[in-house]
């Protein structure tokens, strides 16, 4: 791809965050408070593009969860979100930067620096964030992250993008390589913040937080609300709104499940999967979650030579799905593979374990997948299988849910098999 050139001019979107400019489309208080079904995305006067592109992904309007957060977000306010992942606050904070970013870019032409950096703690969630841009606005997305080669992410800055989604500690990486260039960012997002300093990102933060322009939207999302959170926003915010997305109704595991977690490289996790059901399951029923269809068929047609097993996702049709449900309730197959999408709403009694054979992309998903089991007062097992490194991921979890997981070593995997 051709190299992108530099903006024109540092003032290039036009406003200040302690000025917040008027927002076309903006639904005033009392139209806000009229509605309690949310919001027609065709109305908010934002790009076609925009409109177009959440169309094609069935999004026509936003939940009121969502509104909350869109419309000082689209007022150019700075802002602190009590808030957890799986709220759709992504789309919220998103539509107001791609829109600005599309409106200068269709203006002014592609610079080479970004304009929008968008941190968090974990890959999973960065990568998240970034599929949720990249697939509602034509704009170049980049995500960055530990634990892959870097020369690919610093090819892509070289070329130019509109909007940067990574972890601190990859961020800084770039930084100090001299490939990533913030004097131009005119928005920052700091999701999940809590979790940043529960992995020791914080030092990290101040550091990418110090190095932005003055004039600029900061917002901030966290489900607690530590010191050091308090002293971000001070120091870094101006006049913030706070949302409160959470109350008092975290979501918690049920009462007697029993959480266990085991270090495995991908290439090795399905040898190991038939032990695991063998020794926890003991005969009874285990569904097992993967993150995409192509996985769970994979996974399904090898594990079916051993077991009687077979796989639920999104393309099966509601026929099959049916029969498959019937079929394991009814006990003719015990093992399950599902991807979350299949999963969702299931009510199945006397499920005996879930093994998450990927790790789910927040906590809230993590216990929507392990409340299958330890349903009506019975007993249940959920088991994480993780690399090592995902092992910052699996303390995000045990933080968010308050427990922690006793973990199965491979000495004792190996006597099982």
């Amino acid at each position: 791809p051709r190299q992108r050139a530099f903006h024109a001019s540092p003032g290039l979107l036009g406003f200040r965050s302690t000025t917040p400019a008027p927002w076309p489309g903006t639904v005033s208080e009392a139209g806000a408070a009229a509605g309690d079904d949310g919001l027609e995305v065709a109305r908010l006067g934002i790009s076609p593009r925009i409109v177009e592109r959440l169309a094609a992904r069935g999004i026509t309007r936003l939940f009121p969860i969502q509104r909350a957060v869109l419309e000082p977000a689209m007022q150019g306010k700075d802002m602190i979100g009590r808030a957890q992942t799986g709220t759709g606050k992504t789309l919220a904070f998103g539509i107001p930067i791609m829109d600005r970013i599309l409106r200068h870019n269709e203006k002014n032409g592609s610079g080479r620096n970004p304009l929008a950096i968008i941190l968090a703690p974990t890959r999973e969630l960065a990568r998240q964030v970034e599929k949720e841009f990249k697939e509602s606005a034509p704009l170049d997305t980049l995500c960055v992250y530990g634990g892959v080669p870097i020369s690919q992410q610093m090819r892509t800055l070289n070329y130019g993008v509109d909007v940067v989604v990574g972890t601190p500690g990859r961020v800084i990486d770039l930084l100090r390589r001299g490939v990533l260039n913030l004097s131009e960012i005119q928005f920052v997002v700091l999701d999940e913040a809590d979790q940043m300093l529960a992995v020791g990102f914080d030092e990290a933060v101040e550091v990418i937080m110090e190095k932005l322009p003055q004039n600029r939207q900061s917002m901030l999302f966290s489900a607690t609300m530590p010191s050091w959170i308090r002293k971000l926003t001070n120091q870094y915010l101006k006049d913030p709104v706070i949302i409160d997305l959470v109350g008092d109704s975290e979501q918690k595991l049920p009462e007697g499940i029993s959480l266990y977690s085991i270090v495995s490289e991908n290439y090795g996790k399905s040898s190991i999967l038939g032990p695991l059901i063998k020794e926890h399951a003991d005969g009874g029923k285990c569904i097992i979650f993967t993150q995409t269809k192509r996985e769970a068929d994979r996974l399904a047609y090898a594990m079916g030579r051993s077991y009687a097993c077979q796989a639920l996702h999104g393309d099966i049709s509601q026929n099959q799905r049916e029969r498959t449900l019937s079929g394991f309730r009814d006990g003719r197959f015990n093992i399950l593979v599902a991807t979350d999408v299949a999963a969702r709403g299931l009510d199945i009694p006397n499920v005996d374990l879930v093994v998450h054979y990927e790790i789910p992309n927040s906590s809230e998903l993590f216990v929507h997948r392990s409340g299958r089991t330890a349903r009506a007062g019975k007993k249940g097992i959920a088991i994480l299988m993780h690399t090592y490194e995902q092992s910052r991921t699996v303390k995000v979890i045990e933080q968010d849910i308050g427990c922690r997981f006793t973990e199965v070593n491979h000495g004792f995997m190996l006597v099982l098999m």
